[in-house]
């Protein structure tokens, strides 16, 4: 790797330390390599260099996740440096790894990790009025409002059932182990290919997770314009009664870094200490 992009999350304090690091081990580095800070101030948008070969995200989790939406269809490879709390998604948390890991980088001693991402797209009357992307997971919940849901889920154009709920969310893998465990929701491999679908406070007691084939269809239909829809908690939409938020494994994959092999149960120990 010779081309690197550095997107900072700002509102972590420590994170602007992190970054004069890496951009100081950068510009002594053998002749060609290069990189580029992202100016939020100045591009609405990530803008990557021409030959990118690497996203380095400097914040938590959330700024990864931003990250792998924002620049989705590129097929760039992303590592994230941890200037968060939990970092499950990082790959990186010690400051004194930052040097070696460039080294590694630069040298091209790394696996690639692909994570299955879902499309979203809101139909009104049939016309397609939203399209959004996500790595963790796309979510139907409450808009202005403290009541209680009513929605209808179909899977492949088949009935699942009528829900009176908060809410209900479909998860990729790796969002298993973010809003839809928290949901009660499974945790998953993350390498894995399934879509989550997990109601949120469901007023019915049958009412658990099932596990749907990557290739399945989703459609949850809106009860109420009490409603509204996100993907990875942005990219918000407010919904109308009758509105169709079709769910479908996307074409696009994430692309993440790995330094070395870890196992997703040591992962699960270390991480959220996981018995």
């Amino acid at each position: 790797m010779k081309n690197f992009f550095i997107i900072v999350n700002a509102e972590k304090p420590i994170a602007e330390k992190t970054r004069r690091t890496i951009e100081a081990y950068l510009k002594n580095a053998p002749s060609g390599v290069s990189y580029a800070v992202w100016d939020k101030e100045k591009q609405e948008r990530y803008e990557l260099p021409e030959g990118c070969d690497c996203i380095i995200t400097i914040g938590g989790d959330g700024t990864l996740i931003q990250a792998a939406r924002g620049t989705v269809g590129c097929g760039v490879p992303l590592i994230g440096i941890n200037r968060g709390h939990m970092g499950y998604l990082t790959q990186l948390s010690d400051e004194r790894m930052i040097v070696p890991v460039l080294k590694r980088l630069i040298d091209d001693d790394y696996m690639i990790e692909e994570r299955m991402m879902l499309d979203a797209e809101v139909l009104r009357q049939g016309e397609s009025i939203y399209g959004g992307v996500a790595l963790n997971e796309v979510l139907l919940t409450r808009f202005n409002s403290l009541r209680t849901l009513n929605f209808q889920v179909y899977v492949n154009d088949t009935m699942l059932n009528e829900y009176s709920a908060d809410g209900i969310l479909a998860a990729t893998p790796t969002g298993s182990t973010a809003y839809s465990l928290s949901a009660g929701g499974p945790i998953a491999d993350p390498k894995a290919k399934m879509i989550i679908l997990t109601p949120i406070c469901s007023h019915t007691i049958n009412s658990r997770s099932i596990i749907f084939s990557p290739n399945d269809r989703i459609k949850i239909v809106a009860g109420s314009s009490e409603q509204l829809v996100a993907c990875d908690g942005e990219s918000v939409l407010s919904l109308e009664r009758g509105d169709v938020i079709s769910i479908r494994m996307s074409e696009h994959v994430a692309r993440f870094i790995r330094l070395k092999e870890e196992s997703f149960l040591h992962t699960l120990r270390q991480k959220m200490a996981y018995v």
